[in-house]
C-alpha cells in the first residue's frame, strides 16, 4: 500500500474493515485539520477491532519531550494493537524514526502509526518505510477547499444524489473550511433530502445553517439574487438569534465596501472582469494571485473566489456606492439614535436599495 490520493481513503477503510489489512504506518501529508479527520476515519475501524491509543503533539515542547522518552514500543497487554497518533510528525528525528522502523520490522502486526505531517522528507526512515510497507496519503497537490469539494462529490455519489456546480459552490461557500462543520451540514442536507435525487440551491438555502459570518454573507447574496423580501426574512431570523442590528449593518457595510474594492480591482484587470464562467474566473484569479506584479487587496485575497465571482455578477446592478453607504448610515442612525424598530428599519433599507437599483442614475 504505497501512495494514495484523498479519494482513495475509502479503499483503505474498506481494506481495514473487511479484509483486516491494516498498515503499520499511515502517513498523512497536508493540512492538519483535514488529515486528522481522515486519519480518524481509519482509526475508528481499528477501535472496533480493540486497540489502545497513545497520542503525541510534536508541535509543542511538552509533546516532543514526552514522545522522545518512549522506548521499545512495548506490546500492549493481551496482544491488543497499540496505536500511536502523532501530530507534527515532521519533527520526529531521523534517529527516532530508525528506532520506530526497527520495532515495526520486529512486530508490525501489533503496532500502527498514524503520522500527521505538513511535509515529510522522502529520505526520512518513516517515509521510506511507509512507502514500502504502509500507506502515504497526500493532501498537498490541491488547495484546502478542493479537498472539501472532492469529499462532497464522494458523499453525494455514496447516497446517489447530485447537485450542479453552482449549487455545490453555494454549499461550500456557506459551510467554509471547517471540516467538522462541513461534515455535519452535509449529513443534515443528505438526511433532509432523502427523497430527492437532485439537490437544488433552494434546498441549500432552506436547510443549511451557516455560521454567523456566513449567515451575514448569505444575507447580501440573497438580496441580490432573490430580492428584498428573502433578505428581510433572513434579517428577522438573525435578529431572533440575538445578533444585534448594528452588527448586521456593520457586516453589510463591509460587504458593500468589498464590492467597491472589487470593482476598482476589476477595472484594473479587465481580463478577470470578462470571465462569465466560474471555472474560468477561478483559473484567471489564481494566475493573478501568482503574478508578483499584481497587487491584490488583502480583503479580496481572504475571500472565497466563488464569493468574488458572485459579487462580480452583482456589480452590474450597482451604479452608485455612495447611495448605498448613505442608506446604511441612515439605517444606523435610526436604530442607534432614534431607537426605531430594527426589523422595520431593515425592511425599509432593503426596499429603498432595491428600488434605487431599478432607477437609472
Amino acid at each position: 500500500m504505497p501512495i494514495f490520493t484523498p479519494i482513495q481513503i475509502v479503499k483503505l477503510i474498506d481494506l481495514a474493515k473487511k479484509k483486516n489489512r491494516i498498515a503499520p504506518i499511515y502517513l498523512f501529508i497536508g493540512p492538519e485539520q483535514i488529515c486528522k479527520e481522515k486519519a480518524k476515519e481509519i482509526y475508528e475501524v481499528l477501535k472496533e477491532k480493540n486497540s489502545f491509543l497513545e497520542m503525541y503533539d510534536l508541535k509543542i515542547k511538552e509533546g516532543q519531550e514526552a514522545f522522545l522518552q518512549i522506548k521499545g514500543y512495548q506490546r500492549s497487554l493481551f496482544g491488543i494493537r497499540k496505536i500511536y497518533f502523532i501530530l507534527g510528525a515532521e519533527h520526529i528525528p531521523y534517529e527516532k524514526g530508525e528506532e520506530i522502523v526497527k520495532s515495526l520490522k520486529e512486530s508490525n502486526e501489533i503496532f500502527s502509526w498514524f503520522l500527521i505531517s505538513n511535509t515529510m522528507d522522502e529520505i526520512h526512515p518513516l517515509y521510506k518505510y511507509a512507502f514500502e510497507k504502509g500507506a502515504i496519503i497526500l493532501f498537498t497537490t490541491k488547495k484546502e477547499e478542493d479537498f472539501l469539494e472532492t469529499e462532497l462529490i464522494l458523499k453525494l455519489k455514496e447516497y446517489q444524489k447530485t447537485m450542479d456546480k453552482n449549487t455545490a459552490n453555494l454549499f461550500l461557500s456557506l459551510v467554509g473550511k471547517d471540516y467538522h462543520y462541513f461534515k455535519g451540514e452535509l449529513s443534515k442536507l443528505i438526511f433532509y433530502t432523502a427523497d430527492k435525487a437532485i439537490i437544488t440551491e433552494e434546498d441549500i438555502l432552506d436547510i443549511i445553517i451557516p455560521s454567523e459570518g456566513d449567515a451575514l454573507y448569505l444575507l447580501a447574496d440573497l438580496f441580490f439574487n432573490h430580492g428584498p423580501e428573502k433578505a428581510y426574512r433572513l434579517t428577522l431570523t438573525l435578529l431572533d438569534r440575538k445578533i444585534e442590528a448594528p452588527k448586521i449593518l456593520s457586516y453589510l457595510y463591509k460587504y458593500f465596501k468589498k464590492m467597491e474594492i472589487l470593482k476598482e480591482f476589476l477595472e484594473k484587470n479587465p481580463e478577470l472582469a470578462k470571465e462569465e464562467r466560474y471555472s474560468n474566473f477561478n483559473k484567471k484569479w489564481e494566475e493573478l494571485k501568482e503574478n508578483p506584479l499584481i497587487e491584490i487587496p488583502k480583503i479580496l485575497l481572504d475571500t472565497h473566489p466563488f464569493v468574488l465571482f458572485n459579487m462580480k455578477k452583482q456589480l452590474s446592478k450597482v451604479k452608485n456606492f455612495k447611495l448605498i453607504f448613505e442608506e446604511l448610515f441612515r439605517a444606523d442612525l435610526s436604530i442607534k439614535k432614534d431607537f426605531k424598530n430594527p426589523g422595520k428599519i431593515f425592511g425599509e433599507f432593503f426596499l429603498n436599495l432595491w428600488f434605487s437599483f431599478e432607477k437609472k442614475y
